[in-house]
């Protein structure tokens, strides 16, 4: 057998041994970039429900995704807003931060309205205003 291709072969079957031993590469406690402490994330899904959440006036609009990343010390997130209905929808959204001991890391943002035209998507993001802050919610509002 030709030297070369024992040599490819070999280098094949360890970068292979390397890669099959690997588990992903999420961190543990985090899904999608995002923490989720101890949560059970599987899924796009499961992130999403356990990031989004509606307060007061219920909304049609809904969250399909949501992915962080850190910039420095703070949280960059993008988070994919769905209206699948055949009319305009006006909704508000803010950010609430979380330090790590479960209590709010900033203060109240104020509500942020948000104009989503018929069966259209719209990415909103954000980046955390403090390094304290080590989780958040995305909180949701119909202004209709």
């Amino acid at each position: 057998m030709n030297p070369k291709w024992m040599i490819a072969a070999a280098a094949s079957a360890m970068l292979a041994a390397g890669c099959a031993t690997k588990k992903g590469f999420e961190q543990p406690g985090f899904a999608f970039g995002c923490p989720i402490g101890e949560a059970k994330v599987s899924s796009m899904d499961d992130l999403v429900k356990a990031k989004v959440v509606a307060e007061g006036r219920r909304t049609t609009i809904t969250a399909t995704e949501v992915r962080c990343s850190k910039a420095g010390e703070l949280w960059k997130i993008d988070a994919n807003l769905n209206n699948d209905s055949k009319s305009i929808k006006r909704i508000a959204y803010k950010f609430r931060w979380i330090d790590r001991q479960g209590m709010r890391a900033w203060e109240e943002e104020p509500w942020k309205p948000l104009m989503l035209y018929e069966n259209s998507n719209l990415v909103i993001n954000s980046i955390s205003p403090t390094n304290k802050a080590a989780d958040f919610r995305l909180i949701l509002r119909s202004e209709e």
